[in-house]
């Protein structure tokens, strides 16, 4: 608030030293400059009078320098003493002239007290002019760019503090997601390995069964091959004893025969063990 007390001073100061010291320096500077013209003006007729003195005097001594050496001397002398009484006029001008412009030049630190009346006078009445009509508007339009400036600094926290919430949320979110993940990897192997350990169990469980199926199989061949074996043989063999006995068996004696023989072989057959 300092800075809107001291804005009106300040500008009323402003135009106060900008009106203020022209119309003053016109107004000395007018005797001043009229001074220094009348003095350079009587200046130079004195030098111009004592410089046609000097000539005639120079005159007079050629004129009289043939009959007299002294008077030529003598001539010669007043002549110099002319010369240098003009020089000494010369330079009397020339003082005048500087102390003229000495005079048209006022000293900057010179404290002149109508100016400062005049100065302080301007000054509070720009300062009262300027605090009915534009202390008003200046300090509303300085109200409002405050106004503005906490508005926006207040929406600037509240974005920053949702941009910090929406932060952490998202780091979480993705904590979160990286433990889902570690989580789905986990069961994922845990899946693979149970199914790969189900699919060995049933592999060889299946194993199993096709191998006790075809050991089944096996079996039944042999078997059913023995007892083709065995009928093949029992039949020989009756054909044969019947030959050597000379005497028929019977068809129901043949078949009991051959069951018999059959079952002796079955019985005494190794793979039964």
């Amino acid at each position: 608030m300092l800075r809107e007390w001291l804005l009106i001073p300040a500008l009323a100061a402003g135009l106060c030293l900008t009106l203020a010291p022209s119309v003053h320096a016109d107004d000395e500077a007018k005797p001043a400059v009229e001074e220094t013209t009348a003095e350079d003006d009587a200046s130079a007729d004195e030098s111009a009078e004592e410089e046609s003195d000097a000539d005639k005097a120079d005159e007079d001594s050629e004129a009289h320098g043939e009959s007299d050496s002294e008077a030529v001397h003598e001539e010669g002398e007043h002549g110099e003493e002319s010369h240098d009484s003009s020089h000494g006029a010369s330079a009397h001008g020339d003082e005048a002239h500087g102390e003229g412009h000495a005079a048209a030049s006022p000293d900057p630190l010179a404290t002149d007290p109508d100016l400062a009346w005049w100065t302080a006078g301007v000054f509070f009445l720009m300062l009262a002019i300027l605090s009915q009509i534009a202390w008003k508007p200046i300090m509303e339009g300085l109200a409002a760019r405050e106004e503005g400036i906490t508005s926006n600094l207040a929406a600037a926290d509240a974005k920053h503090e949702e941009a910090k919430a929406l932060l952490e949320k998202h780091q979480q979110e993705l904590a979160g997601a990286a433990d889902q993940v570690r989580e789905l990897l986990e069961e994922a192997r845990r899946d693979a390995d149970t199914t790969m350990a189900q699919a060995k169990a049933d592999a060889k469980h299946e194993f199993e069964l096709e191998r006790e199926r075809a050991m089944r199989d096996i079996d039944q061949a042999k078997d059913a091959a023995v007892r083709q074996l065995a009928e093949r043989t029992a039949g020989m063999a009756i054909d044969l004893a019947g030959n050597v006995v000379k005497s028929d068996i019977s068809s129901e004696r043949q078949s009991e025969i051959v069951r018999e023989a059959l079952g002796r072989f079955v019985s005494s057959d190794p793979s039964n063990n």
